[in-house]
């Protein structure tokens, strides 16, 4: 079976063709994410008149449920969620929100193999958040689970930068001189790190994972050894695992493959 799948996010759409088994069979194609509907409507046009496939997915930033967006995405243009994708794709297709096509990557091919409940957390300018409960993609009732502000975003670290004095506006340039033990750095990289902390606590309390998987440019700047013993410390009953993500940036792309392989 071959998928052509797309991940489609505010500042790139990515997408390539898939296999079942989640391997890429030809190279990523990436473009700058436009910004009007329409012509996003047209990227997706030209990239199904290249290929030759059996079925289509999308990983879309955005709350989806049943394979259909819930209205437009913040971070992406007027009308993107009136696009009608059957006509567009003109074969069987799945969408789903890209947080969770990328952690079902980690799930089936990644760190989160073999995990019955998992958690995966995306750290960069925002969070994504996506969780499998009991085997299963946990979408809730309109499919807004994980949609939440969690105060351990890059842009959570940069305001507390500002708060404790520094002028660093870049999150590795402020993670670099905490390492270096600037105090102002130091500061803000720690409080940062004990709101990822308390918010894998309030996860792991709530939902009593086995392992959280980080992934995004932040799950870089992040103690994994540190974070699972202070985990293990405060919640000795049901300790979670902190792992970084290994499967990459093209998670979302094979997710949706994947999970389209499954149900097409």
């Amino acid at each position: 079976m071959q998928i052509l799948s797309f991940d489609i996010g505010g500042s790139k759409i990515a997408y390539a063709l898939v296999d079942e088994n989640g391997k890429i069979l030809k190279p990523v194609q990436t473009v700058p994410t436009p910004q009007t509907a329409e012509e996003i409507e047209h990227i997706l046009q030209n990239a199904t008149a290249q290929y030759d496939y059996d079925a289509c997915a999308l990983a879309t930033a955005g709350v989806v449920f049943e394979h259909k967006l819930q209205g437009k995405p913040n971070n992406l243009p007027k009308g993107y969620d009136a696009i009608d994708f059957a006509k567009v794709f003109k074969a069987p297709y799945i969408v789903e929100n890209d947080a969770n096509a990328a952690m079902y990557t980690e799930y089936k091919i990644g760190n989160l193999r073999g995990v019955k409940n998992g958690i995966m957390l995306t750290l960069g300018t925002d969070t994504g958040c996506g969780i499998i409960s009991d085997g299963k993609i946990l979408h809730g009732k309109c499919g807004a689970v994980g949609e939440y502000s969690f105060p351990f975003s890059g842009r959570s670290l940069k305001r507390l930068a500002a708060e404790h004095g520094s002028d660093l506006s870049d999150c590795f340039a402020i993670y670099a001189a905490a390492q270096r033990g600037e105090a102002t750095a130091r500061a803000a990289y720690h409080e940062w790190e004990e709101n990822l902390i308390s918010g894998l606590k309030m996860l792991n309390a709530l939902l009593d994972t086995e392992v959280f998987v980080l992934s995004g440019s932040l799950s870089k700047i992040v103690d994994y050894a540190k974070v699972t013993t202070t985990l293990a410390l405060l919640q000795p009953h049901n300790p979670a695992v902190v792992k970084p993500a290994i499967c990459g940036t093209d998670a979302g792309i094979i997710g949706a493959a994947l999970l389209a392989a499954e149900s097409l």
